[in-house]
């Protein structure tokens, strides 16, 4: 079995930095959600961050709204 390649990035959230470890194909999600919505991917974060419930990881809120997006989309 082939792992999914991942990467690190420093997002600014609004009482911290996060540090987030994500697969690449997710870091891509996210980028085209940003230029589909017109806003920075720090936002979409922020936004994320603040509405998740404290006992699920900020790696694995992502990731479910990264699927959902694109399956309420339609989008491919």
């Amino acid at each position: 079995m082939v792992w999914p390649s991942v990467a690190s990035r420093t997002i600014p959230l609004t009482d911290r930095r996060a540090k987030l470890r994500l697969e690449m194909a997710i870091w891509s999600g996210l980028d085209e959600i940003s230029k589909k919505e017109e806003r920075p991917v720090r936002d979409l974060c922020q936004e994320v961050d603040s509405s998740r419930p404290s006992t699920i990881p900020l790696t694995s809120a992502i990731r479910s709204y990264v699927l959902d997006y694109f399956r309420q989309t339609g989008a491919r």
